[in-house]
């Protein structure tokens, strides 16, 4: 619903953040220009939740969540963001007047809502009652689950093409049953049912809605696992199976256990194995990162011992390492799924299976790495050149920088390579962004976070300064800013927004910016001298993409020496004047 921006500023300024927030957390006590508290998102005993009344936004540098007073809202009460903003409006009685095309559109969703609730309870009472779910009872009792269970996840059976009929009962029309995604019309005029003649698993959004379902064959046929397709309330890439489920324990513990299938994850909760969820049919994501960030602060990947698991553990690793994720990696036996091994085994061996057999990232990656590289061709002193560089490159995915030397000492302990070779190497291909930079602030507030601090780039801690010194906007351009998100921070501030309304606008165009900006402008750095750090960084990030850029020159040439591309005196030119810069602006080494 298109609600507009001053009806949106008139709700947020009749409902002062920390007010709000002193409903939720009464334990809220104001320390200086801000209010703290502990985090009602994660379990923590020294407060590090923060609200700024001044700028509008809170931020919780335990979890990393953050935002304005609605997203506030829209967590604490595990509603959406139009809700939040309608109970607020309420609360402060201001009217939210809808057009006829809002009505429409919320009707739309509600309907679509409706239809997979009914099917849901029509496929559910089916697998309960009908003979002819027989056979998928008795498979659902082979996989271990309870009846209990199948309650709990709304399981079903699908029938041989009967949901168009039964919704055409309840009054819905067939356009609205494809909008849900249950159907699509086939070559012949007639329809496919994508759940027909499947266990139906309905997939279920964090606010106990159903927006998808995932149906497995009984039958000897192909695909064994097909999910309904998106829709305009299902995302797959931006949703886990099972975690609806878990959330009350989630909270709690804050840790979440990545695995491959569905019946995986409903037979590890069946067990109270805490924070098991599922993929839903797609690679894991920065979507799903963004989601599991907000109640998880570790992470374990269990995907299956063949090849195929070891790359999608791969691929997660690198997403989660790179987004500052804790995360490891835990191993099943060959050829046996979660759910066998905990029905054979039971929770507790399976909860020490997960311990003794994890791997930290590093870890993980090197044993991949070494079989990868030196399985077929042998460990030759080029195969194990190629493995190091593959190593380097996935440390230099993690921002931390003491994580980054001591996965560094790891690699070079593990594949006998000398670590000051490894470090040399390693500052070659990403300079340190902040040894030189340091060396200029001594005078940092130390009652900040300087983790977080340090894990800033360049651009975020000029950015940073931007924000919390508003005059200096007029020195730079919105081009200047490589980074996406900077460059679309840096424009909103120059059109006047708050931090608040910046937060808003981030939030409805990608989820999970505003946590990220809430973490930038409440970080705000004490410098001794802010016009003299603003120019070194200024300073600092030209000199780095003149250097970036000499380097790519450098390799054009070094083709060229080698007679592998034509020579171009042009740039050798280039080459040059990008050296003398470099030097003029005080290149310095990492």
């Amino acid at each position: 619903m298109a609600i507009s921006e001053d009806i949106i500023e008139k709700i947020r300024l009749s409902n002062s953040i920390e007010s709000i927030v002193q409903e939720y957390l009464p334990d809220l006590k104001r320390i200086g220009r801000n209010w703290k508290a502990c985090c009602p998102f994660h379990n923590e005993n020294t407060p590090s939740f923060l609200v700024n009344p001044e700028k509008g936004i809170f931020k919780c540098f335990g979890c990393n969540v953050g935002g304005d007073v609605f997203k506030f809202v829209m967590l604490t009460d595990n509603i959406s963001w139009y809700e939040s903003v309608r109970k607020l409006a309420k609360k402060a009685n201001i009217e939210i007047e809808e057009t006829k095309q809002d009505i429409v559109k919320t009707s739309e969703r509600a309907k679509i809502f409706d239809i997979l609730e009914n099917s849901t309870m029509f496929y559910h009472k089916y697998l309960l009652e009908s003979a002819g779910a027989e056979k998928a009872r008795e498979y659902l009792k082979d996989r271990g689950i309870s009846r209990e269970t199948i309650n709990k996840f709304k399981l079903g059976y699908a029938p041989k093409e009967r949901i168009l009929e039964f919704a055409l009962k309840k009054g819905y029309t067939t356009e609205s049953v494809q909008k849900a995604g249950l159907i699509k019309e086939n070559e012949k005029g007639g329809f496919f049912e994508y759940m027909s003649e499947r266990i139906v698993f309905p997939i279920f959004d964090v606010q106990g809605r159903i927006i998808a379902f995932g149906g497995r064959t009984i039958l000897d046929r192909a695909p064994k696992y097909l999910n309904t397709p998106e829709t305009i309330v299902y995302l797959k890439s931006s949703n886990l199976y099972g975690l609806f489920q878990t959330l009350p324990e989630l909270r709690r513990e804050r840790k979440i256990i990545i695995l491959e299938g569905y019946i995986d994850a409903i037979v590890s909760q069946q067990f109270g194995v805490t924070g098991a969820v599922a993929t839903l049919g797609t690679a894991f994501n920065k979507n799903h990162v963004k989601l599991i960030s907000r109640y998880s602060d570790a992470v374990t990947l269990l995907f299956d011992s063949d090849d195929a698991g070891r790359i999608a553990a791969h691929r997660a690793l690198e997403i989660l390492v790179e987004n500052g994720v804790e995360c490891k990696v835990s191993n099943l036996p060959e050829h046996m799924d979660a759910d066998e091994y905990l029905n054979q085994y039971g929770r507790e061996e399976f909860l020490n299976l997960l311990e003794s057999s994890s791997n930290g990232p590093i870890d993980f990656m090197i044993t991949k790495v070494r079989g990868d590289f030196f399985s077929k061709n042998g460990e030759t002193p080029e195969t194990k050149a190629k493995a190091v560089y593959f190593l380097l490159d996935f440390i230099t995915k993690n921002s931390n920088l003491v994580l980054q030397r001591e996965w560094i000492k790891t690699v070079a302990q593990r594949m006998n390579v000398d670590e000051e070779i490894l470090w040399n190497e390693f500052k070659k291909k990403h300079k340190l962004k902040f040894k030189n930079y340091l060396r200029h602030y001594g005078d940092l507030d130390l009652h900040t976070v300087k983790d977080r601090r340090l894990s800033m780039s360049l651009e975020e801690n000029f950015l940073n300064i931007i924000l919390n010194n508003r005059n200096y906007i007029e020195k730079v351009d919105c081009n200047f800013f490589e980074d996406v998100r900077c460059r679309r921070v840096f424009k909103l501030a120059t059109s006047g927004l708050s931090e608040a309304e910046i937060s808003d606008a981030l939030s409805k165009e990608n989820k999970g910016d505003e946590d990220w900006f809430s973490g930038l402008v409440l970080n705000a750095i004490k410098y001794s001298n802010i016009e003299e750090a603003f120019d070194i960084i200024l300073k600092e990030i030209k000199t780095n993409r003149l250097e970036r850029k000499r380097l790519q020159l450098e390799k054009e040439i070094l083709l060229m020496i080698e007679g592998k591309r034509e020579k171009d005196k042009r740039l050798f030119c280039e080459y040059k004047e990008l050296t003398s810069l470099s030097k003029g602006l005080g290149k310095w080494n990492a």
